[in-house]
Order: structure tokens, then sequence, then C-alpha cells
């Protein structure tokens, strides 16, 4: 056990507004009350194992509230920011402190192992508020936003659809479309997370490193900032407008209601879930768990696996199956 009272004279002057949740790793003392809220799997976890010796829970060799999990280098690599003693992690390639959007491109072949380390923090990508804040969304705008378009287009086609072939054909067919729309977007979703996001850019390229860093690349070195989890609605419009007219121009009408709707609600789940995944607080063993720790997982030790965020179907179709709690 950790004896927090000799510990005590080394944490009165770092200014907490917290008291000191006190873990012991590898002989060295770490105060995580900072970081509790953020921690992936919750703040009950780290409170559990507060006051021992953490050192099992960490190479997952014990079990904490029913689970064992194995934490990866990132992991590691963090708590040392919370070292008692003060000496914390490494420094950073780059000025944490300042917008990073023009700094990224100069880190070059590093870029990839940066972005692969973790920070517990946020990081601000422009000077400009006004631009800075384009670049932060609550969750819930997604829905707030993109619901009633999903609701007008489905109420639209399936009136169609009854009004052709009655209620009961009309509403299956239109059932099987809206379905339809919704696994077609979980293809594109595992699409664009494996083959545009993970898109690995040139080390020589400014551009590519620049484009890469505010497509997916912040959301790999900030995982735990909530208001950069979901899609701004503004960026969206031309994609999603995009779609609007293709669809039309190919599809029927009713067709084109009901396929396009199940689509737009299929990224709606995508990106609440994906939120969800980040903050939620899943009881242990339960499926919402095994998702968590999978989609963690994809972000902590193995960021060549595990693509499917509102299913992982696709990472069994296509061999990228993640791995889950131990």
């Amino acid at each position: 056990m950790v004896d927090a009272d000799s510990a005590s004279a080394e944490i009165a002057d770092r200014n907490y507004d917290e008291k000191p949740l006190l873990l012991e790793v590898d002989g060295r003392l770490y105060d995580v009350a900072k970081f509790a809220k953020r921690h992936p799997g919750g703040e009950k976890v780290m409170r559990r194992a507060a006051g021992e010796k953490a050192d099992g829970y960490m190479r997952g060799e014990q079990r904490l509230m029913g689970v064992k999990h194995e934490h990866s280098e990132a992991a590691y690599r963090i708590l040392s920011n919370y070292a008692v003693d003060g000496k914390g992690g490494d420094e950073d390639m780059i000025d944490i402190k300042k917008p990073v959007l023009r700094q990224v491109g100069h880190l070059h072949d590093r870029y990839w192992t940066w972005i692969h380390q973790p920070l517990d923090s946020n990081l601000r990508l422009f000077q400009s508020d006004l631009l800075e804040t384009f670049t932060n969304t609550k969750w819930f705008v997604v829905p707030l936003v993109w619901m009633p378009l999903v609701i007008g287009m489905g109420l639209l086609g399936l009136k169609s659809f009854c009004d052709i072939y009655g209620l009961v054909y009309g509403g299956g067919i239109w059932g099987m479309l809206f379905g339809l729309g919704s696994v077609a977007w979980s293809l594109l979703e595992y699409s664009l997370h494996r083959g545009v996001f993970h898109w690995q850019p040139d080390p020589k390229s400014r551009v590519q490193i620049t484009a890469h860093f505010l497509i997916h690349g912040i959301h790999h070195k900030t995982p735990m900032d909530g208001l950069r989890l979901v899609f701004p609605p503004l960026p969206a419009i031309p994609i999603v407008a995009f779609f609007y007219f293709v669809y039309k121009a190919l599809l029927p009408w009713p067709v084109f209601c009901a396929f396009g709707a199940g689509k737009l609600f299929g990224y709606v789940c995508y990106d609440v879930i994906h939120y969800h995944l980040h903050h939620g607080h899943p009881a242990p063993n339960s499926n919402y768990h095994y998702r968590k720790v999978y989609h963690h997982n994809h972000h902590y030790k193995d960021g060549d696996s595990a693509y499917g965020i509102s299913t992982n179907l696709w990472d069994f179709v296509f061999g990228t199956v993640g791995t889950g709690p131990l």
C-alpha cells in the first residue's frame, strides 16, 4: 500500500483543486487526481485503485472491477506526467502551448510517431478565436442538426412507398432501403477510417501532414478532447450536399428518400457512438464495455486494426479485427 502521509510534503505545493489521488507504479508515486475524470476506463476505476501498488493492473495481471487490461506504452507516457517527484514525461516536439496547425508540418518523418503518442490535454489549432470555435463541437449538435433531415426524408419516402404499394408492402420496402442505407454508411465509415483517416502522408510534404492532422491526426494526438470527437456540421454541409445531388440524380425519388435517410441516420449514430466510446462509463463486462475497450485499443495499442466504430462487422470481413478486454 502507498503511504500517503510520507508523500504529503512532496505534493503540498501542487495547487490541486482535487484531493490527491495516489498510485504507486514500479516504485514511483503518482498523483492522478487531475487525470481521473479523463481516464478512458472512467474515474471510478482510478478511485478503486487509489492507494495501491498498481503494477499488476497496469500490466494486465490483476483484475480491477472484474476486468484485466494491459496498458500500452502511451498510457505509461501519460502517467509519467503526474509523477509526484515532478519528473514528467518527455518534452513534446513542438510548442503545444501555441496553435499547432502551422507547426505540425515541420515534424516531417517524426509526425507519424508524434500523433501516436497521445496527450491527455487539448490542443489549440488556430490563432483566430473564430476559426478555433468552428473546430469545437459538442456531441449533441450532430443529432440536433441532422436528425430533422433524416426524419423529413424518411417520412417523404415512407409516404411515397405507401401510396404506391400500400401500408404493409410499402412500409416493408421502405424499411429495407432505410436499413440498406445504414449498412452502406457503416461500410463507408470503415473505408474512410482505414483508407483516408489512416492514410500516411509523405513526411517531406508539409501540406500533406497538415491535411492529415486536420482530418484525423489531432484526434489520435488528443483522443480525450470531447469537443473534437464529432464532425462539425459546417464542413459537413458540402459533403452531405454532394451525396444529396448524386443520389437524387441516380435514384428514383422514393428510393432516394428512404436510402438517403438511412445513410444519414447511420452517420448520426456513428458520431454519437464514437463520442460515447470515449466518454461513456459502461458497466464492466457489458457489451458496451467491450466496444469501448476495443476502440481504445485502436488508439493506445494498435492503430492498424479495429477501424469499425458503429460496428466491427467490416473488421471481420476485411481481416482487421482488434482486441477487447483480457
